[in-house]
């Protein structure tokens, strides 16, 4: 299978991501937000720029000419990566139009469907990962906003990110709690949508033991099917080279 189709979602889950930030550098400099959420959305930030430069290191080395990667795109995913300088965070506009040159000129949706159901493990991996990010971050902003009771122990937006990820994963260690009715509804849907996503990677894990087996089996009904063909060939021949015999 060609490179562009096997990392195709991850691909997609690199322009999930690039998205994101957008939107999230967007409503920072447009809207007004509290210093808490803006915490928030910095520290969720500068996680997503370590996988931009996970990335960004990836691509470098598995670049056939790593010299023209950097001369065209490589010094966008370096800068695009960097979470402290502002101006160089829409550098990662660029990111979203690399990603898309893979998908030029192929009908999006028909082919992305198709190969999402080809290999649905792979993309149910990608997928859950950057929904869990996702929800991990608007859980941690909405509690904030929920969790304005005086007994309260949400408070900060340390708070808010570590509840929401001890949620989300299951975990839940007790330490932090929503004490209102609405900070309560939101655990229970980020729980409920934790035990479906980690249900998927754990099924995902285990596919990655059963494909070298499959693999295996295909191989082998292959070499049968050869050897049927060759066998009816065989046994077509037969009577040609009698009759003209």
């Amino acid at each position: 299978m060609p490179a562009t189709s096997r990392t195709r979602p991850y691909q997609l889950f690199m322009l999930g991501l690039s998205v994101y930030v957008l939107i999230a550098l967007s409503l920072q400099v447009f809207l007004t937000l509290d210093v808490e959420t803006i915490r928030v959305l910095e520290v969720c930030d500068f996680a997503i720029c370590l996988l931009f430069l996970v990335d960004f290191l990836r691509s470098l080395w598995i670049a056939e000419d790593r010299t023209r990667y950097l001369v065209t795109w490589g010094w966008v995913d370096l800068i695009s990566s960097i979470p402290t300088v502002d101006v160089f965070r829409w550098g990662r506009a660029a990111r979203v139009f690399r990603i898309l040159r893979v998908f030029r000129g192929l009908r999006a949706t028909r082919i992305l469907s198709a190969f999402a159901l080809e290999r649905r493990a792979e993309s149910a991996f990608w997928g859950v990962l950057l929904v869990s990010i996702l929800a991990t971050v608007f859980a941690s902003v909405a509690i904030l906003h929920l969790e304005v009771a005086p007994d309260s122990n949400i408070g900060d937006a340390e708070d808010a990110i570590w509840w929401a990820f001890v949620t989300i994963t299951t975990v839940g260690y007790g330490d932090l709690f929503p004490v209102t009715p609405s900070g309560r509804v939101l655990a229970s849907l980020l729980m409920a949508l934790g035990i479906g996503l980690f249900g998927t990677l754990t099924a995902y894990f285990a596919s990655m033991f059963m494909t070298p087996e499959e693999d295996q089996q295909e191989q082998q009904l292959a070499a049968v099917l050869e050897e049927l063909r060759l066998l009816r060939e065989a046994l077509a021949a037969g009577p040609r080279a009698a009759g003209r015999g």
